[in-house]
């Protein structure tokens, strides 16, 4: 038992309680099936020793009001990591590989990580999922493992709010909405590439998958008219998107950073310090400075 606190902080604190070798997360309104459960020993005791494996995942049952969807990762299980990364990102749906069994000690340092960063976003599960598949292959159960019910996410506009809600509680401009998709690109592609906090393939390897990462995120960003929600900077966040939807091919790591820091400085300019500092030390290799935020309203699994 952990005290009264925010999901994500109470998730931290489970996993810092608990023994065992691999944890497996659920969300409050799913549902998880119990043949998948009662297979789990047995493919633990068989890939248990064994590095490359770092979770075990199945089949999931996507709830809609609509009906009933089943959705898998392809090759999630190979061996290479960027054809791992490019099987998650060809799938759709929500990201419903967040609840998967996974090493504990894995999702303690990626968990550690996150919680590093200057601010929480609800693409996060995104960034969490792809430093897993970095690390290593998943064991795939021929079996339906978990019922993920979309909830809130099931359409565009309710989704966007929750992610409003999460901007809110960061502190930053709604007009951030905008940007939603080019963070998500920046922040994962980043990591990608400077980052030397998990065991990931060679910066040789590195290289093309964030290029994968960023051109799919980019897309995602071009595709999508998010909502400004009504803010006073909706026409400088306009400006601002098509500048960098015109920059394709000529965009650096450090030259979205400034611009990003540079729109957040618009509503606060210690807020866009804080973005800076943190993700230019990362893109230099630098120690990034200490949070001095504390956690917002930790976030649901986004969708695609």
């Amino acid at each position: 038992m952990v005290e009264p606190c925010e999901p994500r902080e109470n998730y931290s604190e489970i996993l810092r309680q608990a023994t065992g070798d691999f944890v497996f997360g659920l969300g409050d309104d799913d549902l998880f099936f119990d043949h998948a459960i009662g297979d789990l020993p047995g493919v633990i005791a068989q890939i248990g020793t064994d590095r490359s494996f770092i979770g075990i995942t199945g089949t999931y049952a996507v709830e809609t009001s609509n009906g009933t969807s089943l959705a898998n990762y392809q090759n999630i299980d190979s061996d290479e990591a960027r054809t791992r990364v490019a099987g998650y990102l060809s799938y759709p749906g929500p990201n419903v590989l967040y609840y998967s069994v996974l090493r504990r000690e894995l999702v303690n340092r990626v968990f550690d990580a996150m919680n590093a960063m200057p601010f929480s976003f609800s693409f996060h599960d995104q960034i969490i999922c792809m430093l897993y598949l970095l690390n290593g292959k998943f064991f795939r159960l021929q079996r339906l493992m978990y019922l993920y019910d979309m909830g809130d996410w099931e359409t565009a506009e309710g989704a966007q709010k929750r992610d409003l809600d999460i901007y809110n509680d960061a502190g930053l401009d709604p007009a951030v909405n905008k940007l939603h998709w080019l963070l998500c690109g920046f922040e994962g592609a980043s990591l990608i590439v400077n980052s030397d906090m998990l065991e990931m393939p060679s910066l040789a390897q590195r290289q093309p998958i964030a290029d994968l990462w960023f051109s799919a995120m980019f897309a995602r960003f071009k595709r999508d008219n998010r909502s400004a929600f009504g803010s006073p900077l909706t026409e400088d966040a306009e400006r601002w998107c098509q500048k960098l939807w015109e920059s394709t091919g000529q965009l650096s790591f450090q030259n979205i950073l400034a611009e990003i820091s540079d729109f957040f400085a618009l509503s606060s300019a210690t807020t866009g310090q804080d973005y800076f500092n943190f993700w230019d030390a990362v893109i230099n290799k630098r120690q990034p400075p200490a949070r001095r935020r504390a956690a917002p309203r930790p976030t649901a699994v986004n969708d695609s």
